[in-house]
């Protein structure tokens, strides 16, 4: 147990803690190799120095040799700089040791042209010394650290995983900690696990655990990770003493938002500070999506609003926006307003996806007849990202009866095909089990897993299932409390699997930024294929807030006939708005019904109804032909003439035709 002097460090260690400098812990019996490291390099570089002023001195060509070593030793520098710059993961560590180089390329240089003395000397040792203080700080003098042997020293930390975990008896029985580091978050170490016995995956599951046994505060972390360099079972074990994501950063924007190198998303800083969390968008071979995870609370709209707007904002991968929301709208007007395709029913997700589809199968015809495999987007062919937040919605049975089976059969397709032909799906939900993705059974996981092919983020929850959809072993409900608090979960190959946090799109950004972005449609050829759904799009989002706008006023005034506010799916594969494919699903038209209260009607038409008027008036007696007089969608049309039907201002005749009543002309 943690004594009540231990309890105390640890509580003043947060913010910040005073220094703890790890002693005992080296690899090998001794420590002296480590620390006569500096001064071996230090002498070799005297030894160089004086062959240099040698050769000098023999060829007489002082300064073209002095030249030459300069070169040498400075391209040398460069070179070793960046061989090394992964293999030293401590920050400071490797500050440290790039300045090291170039003070030894630059003192040889010196000392080449103007001699070896002994006030040459003594700047190399006084630079050289202080360059080496924090290696021989992190490397002191010490027996290893054999299996089954407390630590002694004041490293607390590797002293309480000898104890409580490495211990015989103990979760970990056999492990130590060594190699430690103070970082600008507090302090790593390689977690030398017991081959055969530990894995590194089985330390992670065992975060809290690990924060048991290390004794760790509230607000302080821990972090397991697979060791870059060293071979499995090793591990990188980060002890977050100072957490760098207490306070939000805010989201730079577009520019910095996108990382057009590598086509991913930059999400936000990790926990220890130490990189950028990042959702790959775009790889070689194609476009990828992914799945979101978390609570109410959690962030997860706005993270998708930050990863739709980075792309929308990137010039070196152009991609149209699809965004569609089961919670009718709600988790991001922003989208809303600014996508490409907004959808914000049942039934306008299912043809947003249905044109997500067409999109697909024209990119595919396009790869064949080009001889191409695989997508990369373009300004004339654009990538499609299509997003569904509260996916679970449109995909449950119970609320969505008539769709749900036809919206996961699409959702499925773009998830498995879309990669290679420039359509990814990201789906986003609060429910931490399958039914996100439609239920146990079925194309549920087939669908879960298409997905996390891409991506995946596990934001705060109330619910310890994620490993059920997700396949690793994180509590997201051990989170703190800090909306945009995530785990990236099996990322690409080299890249971190480690907390962070999302940038914060604040209100003013979300309010600002989208107006100065460039949001792309489907070119020709692509709008083209996806026909009416596509074509039809802005006005069906016109029809959505008109909706919307009669819906306050019905309020408003009190009068409000429950009974007429309908919601029906309707066939509309009879009309000719489909195309075709064979395997796909028809469109469906949202028919909404808000009667307004006679008086409100009385004083005259609005314009939709009196443009609808004027088309029946001047002959336009059946709805295709009125479609196509006043240029409204099919579902807007047969709205008004529904209006128009209650108010007795028009009159069905047999056959689908219409006329004007008396002089409502």
């Amino acid at each position: 147990m943690s004594t009540t002097a231990e309890v105390s460090e640890l509580a003043a260690d947060t913010t910040p803690p005073p220094p703890v400098h790890p002693s005992v812990l080296v690899d090998g019996p001794s420590g002296l190799g480590a620390q006569a490291a500096p001064w071996a390099a230090m002498g070799a570089l005297v030894v160089a120095a004086g062959a240099c002023r040698i050769a000098a001195n023999v060829t007489g060509a002082e300064q073209e040799t002095a030249l030459t070593v300069a070169g040498v030793a400075f391209t040398a520098a460069v070179i070793t700089a960046w061989a090394t710059r992964r293999r030293i993961t401590d920050r400071r560590m490797r500050h440290r040791f790039v300045a090291a180089l170039y003070l030894a390329a630059g003192w040889l240089s010196t000392v080449t042209a103007t001699g070896l003395t002994l006030g040459a000397v003594a700047t190399l040792t006084i630079f050289g010394c202080g360059l080496s203080l924090l290696w021989w700080r992190e490397h002191r003098i010490g027996p290893g650290l054999p299996p089954g042997v407390h630590v002694q020293g004041d490293d607390m930390f590797a002293a309480r995983w000898a104890t409580n975990l490495g211990g015989q008896g103990r979760a970990f029985a056999g492990s130590t900690l060594t190699r430690p580091q103070i970082i600008k978050a507090g302090y790593r170490y390689t977690l030398r696990l017991v081959p055969g016995v530990h894995t590194a995956s089985q330390a992670r599951a065992a975060t809290e655990t690990l924060r048991s046994g290390l004794g760790l505060m509230p607000g302080q972390e821990v972090i397991v990770e697979e060791h870059p360099t060293l071979p499995a079972p090793n591990a990188l074990l980060t002890i977050v003493t100072r957490p760098q994501v207490k306070e939000p950063k805010v989201w730079p924007g577009p520019a910095d938002g996108f990382d057009a190198t590598t086509g991913r998303v930059n999400l936000g800083p990790f926990v220890d500070g130490e990189g950028t969390a990042q959702w790959t968008v775009y790889r070689q071979d194609g476009i990828f999506g992914g799945y979101l995870q978390g609570g109410p609370g959690s962030g997860k709209s706005r993270m998708i609003e930050q990863i739709a707007m980075s792309c929308a904002g990137s010039t070196s991968h152009p991609t149209v926006i699809f965004y569609g929301d089961g919670q009718n709208g709600d988790s991001s007007p922003m989208l809303v307003e600014h996508a490409d395709f907004a959808a914000t029913s049942f039934e306008a997700i299912y043809n947003m996806l249905q044109a997500a589809v067409r999109v697909m199968k024209i990119n595919g015809a396009e790869n064949r007849a080009n001889r191409q495999v695989g997508f990369t987007p373009t300004d004339a062919r654009p990538g499609t990202l299509v997003i569904v937040d509260e996916c679970h919605k449109p995909l449950s049975a119970a609320e969505n009866p008539l769709l749900a089976a036809a919206t996961q059969v699409a959702m499925t397709t773009i998830a498995r095909e879309g990669r290679k032909v420039g359509v990814a799906l990201i789906l986003a939900s609060q429910s931490p089990t399958l039914d996100a993705f439609g239920g146990a059974g079925n194309l549920a996981d087939t669908l879960r897993s298409s997905v996390l092919q891409g991506n995946g983020v596990i934001l705060k929850s109330k619910s310890a299932n994620v490993k059920q959809v997700f396949g690793v072993d994180v509590d997201p409900r051990q989170f703190p409390k800090l909306p945009g608090y995530a785990f990236l979960s099996d990322p690409e190959e080299g890249a971190r699997s480690a907390p962070f946090r999302g940038y914060w799109v604040t209100d003013q950004l979300a309010k600002v930024w989208p107006s100065r972005l460039v949001w792309r449609e489907l070119s020709t050829r692509q709008a083209n294929i996806a026909g009416r759904l596509y074509a039809n799009r802005k006005v069906q989002a016109a029809e959505q807030l008109e909706q919307d706008r009669r819906l306050l006023e019905m309020a408003d005034s009190g009068v409000i006939d429950f009974d007429a506010m309908v919601d029906a799916a309707v066939d509309a594969s009879a009309t000719g708005d489909v195309l075709d494919f064979g395997d796909s699903m028809p469109a469906v038209r949202r028919v909404d019904r808000f009667w307004m209260p006679e008086e409100s009607t009385a004083a005259g038409f609005s314009p939709g109804q009196q443009k609808v008027l004027d088309a029946i008036a001047a002959g336009n007696a059946q709805p295709k032909a009125i479609r196509e007089a006043t240029g409204y969608s099919e579902s807007q049309v047969y709205n008004l003439l529904d209006e128009l039907k209650d108010v007795a201002a028009v009159r069905r005749l047999g056959h689908g035709r219409y006329e004007v009543v008396g002089q409502a002309a």
